[in-house]
């Protein structure tokens, strides 16, 4: 009996064809052993660039860091505040309830300088900016440091020259204000 369709003649095997590659959803085996290898590896190096980044303390380019006195202090062990660090320095300090020993510096005076009727709740020297131009950062608000401390809640903040509260000069005053604003900060 014949078959209704005809025979093809298998093809013949040159020398020149080499042995067939065994594949998988057409793909030739080693070339996915190859894919997979390069994606583990790829997958390592951002596993280690991720814990890199989220484990070690980023610094701006802008702010010298001397590695002895710490992250965010300049060589005189001052801390380095900037627009965008200093609600992290306020919250850090009514968190750990520092108070700067008394100086020569006269807040009190100071914001009465800049018409400021509240009282002081915190005060540190600190150095202002990528210039580190030196400075006191003061915090002061209409509630005291216990009730900000437990409560939180919205302080005022201004950093101004060491020279604020010299001169009754209305002037003078705003030349020595470099920033004032609200600083929203949170319970302990």
């Amino acid at each position: 009996m014949t078959s209704r369709f005809p025979r093809r003649p298998s093809p013949r095997r040159g020398k020149a064809d080499g042995p067939r590659l065994v594949t998988a959803l057409g793909i030739p085996i080693p070339l996915l052993l190859v894919a997979l290898l390069i994606a583990g590896l790829l997958g390592v190096q951002l596993a280690g660039a991720l814990e890199r980044a989220t484990t070690s303390g980023s610094y701006s380019a802008s702010t010298p860091v001397d590695s002895l006195s710490g992250s965010g202090k300049n060589s005189a062990g001052v801390p380095v505040i900037t627009e965008t660090t200093l609600g992290t320095e306020v919250q850090r300090l009514v968190d750990t309830g520092t108070i700067q020993p008394m100086t020569s510096f006269d807040a009190a005076q100071c914001l009465q300088e800049q018409g400021i009727p509240e009282s002081i709740l915190i005060m540190e020297e600190v150095a202002w900016g990528g210039e580190e131009t030196p400075s006191w950062l003061l915090v002061h608000g209409p509630m005291d440091r216990e009730t900000l401390r437990a409560n939180g809640g919205t302080v005022s903040a201004t950093v101004v020259l060491s020279s604020c509260g010299t001169s009754g000069d209305d002037e003078t005053s705003q030349e020595n204000r470099l920033w004032t604003g609200d600083v929203k900060i949170g319970s302990l």
